[in-house]
């Protein structure tokens, strides 16, 4: 069926902005009301499924509305059904289910961008950010700490996507004993660095919020590796000095591009001779289908202040920062995700 529809949308013979809004819109929120509400989880992984009505009755759902929700997702692939009881497919037990690969996290954030993106109007017309992702909401203390344990449970998840490919382009300076992962607070990239690289010691800078989260995974899953957690705002903070490996990942898309000099300066200055600066974001200018990707993401990253950036302006920036050699490495297929490695 998709494809027979993309022929059609080729030939222009169906209504293609129909498919593109409203299509599109209701088949997200069926995807992401059925990982927050736990449908995939409670059908499992097993070959018996559940009947509508026994997942209504197990969620509290209504009815009709669970069996409207099911067909739904049976129609774009992600439930299976059969005399009645619905199985999850194979795109669920990998992505959702599997723990080494569950994006379930990161599903539930995209409801909270699905709700921050009804402000990109205003955000467009003005220039100015929707909100700041890593601003405390004062007013409400519990909402913003939810919303800041999913981004950092979020980001651990789609760490996990970026790792392997990172790690076979990587190039750590022989003999690296200290690394600083910025803005990584889940601490996923530093204890898989740290297991590749023996003798390397990592520690995380983050806001006090992601910190608080990385301290509960921590707690529950403990510290074999040896992690370090410092609050810092690397923007005005000490970055202390005598790094080897400093790692911005998916954080430059949230700074303007005065911000983001700044911050490879103070990168620069806290590297040992010899260091490196590894910057790991979507950029754009690697390949046609990223930047093709990268061109609608990029309206996300600028609702909260960034953008994509083009990779001859991080060269640019990264130059003006002192750095005398910078390579752009693309990264797998399995995420979009380029590496831009600069060297002290």
């Amino acid at each position: 069926m998709e494809i027979v529809l993309a022929v059609l949308k080729k030939l222009n013979l169906v209504p293609v902005p129909l498919l593109d809004g409203q299509m599109q819109v209701v088949k997200a929120r069926a995807l992401m009301e059925a990982n927050r509400a736990g449908v995939f989880h409670a059908i499992g992984d097993g070959p018996e499924g559940l009947t509508a009505s026994e997942l209504a009755s197990k969620l509290e759902f209504s009815e009709e509305g669970m069996e409207i929700l099911l067909k739904a997702l049976v129609s774009i692939n992600y439930l299976k059904v059969k005399n009645g009881r619905y199985t999850n497919g194979r795109w669920v037990k990998h992505w959702i289910l599997d723990p080494k690969h569950s994006l379930h996290h990161m599903l539930i954030l995209q409801m909270y961008t699905y709700k921050r993106l009804e402000g990109l109007g205003d955000n467009l017309r003005s220039g100015r950010p929707e909100m700041d992702f890593h601003q405390v909401d004062v007013a409400n203390p519990t909402a913003a700490a939810a919303l800041q344990g999913t981004y950092t449970y979020g980001m651990r998840e789609a760490a996990r996507l970026i790792i392997p490919d990172l790690l076979k382009r990587v190039d750590v300076p022989a003999g690296a004993t200290r690394m600083l992962d910025i803005g990584g607070a889940h601490g996923e990239y530093c204890r898989q660095f740290m297991r590749k690289f023996p003798g390397l010691k990592a520690t995380v800078l983050d806001l006090a919020g992601p910190v608080a989260t990385a301290q509960k995974i921590m707690d529950r899953e403990g510290n074999a590796d040896g992690l370090e957690l410092r609050v810092g705002n690397c923007l005005q903070d000490d970055l202390g000095t005598g790094w080897d490996v400093i790692l911005l990942s998916n954080m430059v898309h949230l700074f303007d591009p005065a911000q983001n000099l700044g911050l490879f300066q103070r990168c620069k200055a806290a590297l040992k001779p010899g260091g490196t600066l590894l910057c790991v974001d979507q950029f754009v200018g690697i390949s046609g289908q990223r930047d093709r990707i990268f061109a609608v993401v990029s309206l996300n990253f600028f609702n909260v202040g960034g953008k994509s950036y083009e990779a001859t302006q991080m060269r640019q920036l990264l130059s003006e920062a002192g750095f005398a050699r910078v390579d752009v490495k693309p990264l797998g297929l399995r995420t979009p995700a380029s590496l831009i490695q600069a060297y002290a």
